[in-house]
C-alpha cells in the first residue's frame, strides 16, 4: 500500500492502528521500523498516531459503557 500512495503522489501519511488501542509490540514494530524505512525510500513521510492506552478520557470511556451494561443486567 506505500508503494501504491507514493505512485499515486502521496507525500504523508498519518498511520492509525485501529485494530489496538493500546501499544503492542507487532505493530509498533513494523509501523515504526520497516514500513517507516520504506516510506522514507519512496520519499514518503510516514508517522503513527498514537495509542490510547490509558489516556483518561479512554479510561472513562471504557468506564461509562461497563457501568451501562452492568446497570441493564441489573448488576448495580
Amino acid at each position: 500500500m506505500l508503494q501504491t500512495l507514493a505512485d499515486h503522489g502521496c507525500k504523508s501519511i498519518l498511520m492509525v492502528p485501529i485494530s489496538f488501542v493500546s501499544d503492542h509490540v507487532e505493530t509498533l514494530y513494523e509501523i515504526d521500523l520497516p514500513h517507516k524505512d520504506q516510506a522514507q525510500e519512496l520519499g514518503v513521510r510516514l508517522v503513527r498516531s498514537a495509542s490510547l492506552n490509558t489516556h483518561p478520557l479512554f479510561i472513562a470511556a471504557l468506564t461509562t459503557l461497563v457501568e451501562d451494561a452492568c446497570r441493564k443486567q441489573g448488576w448495580l
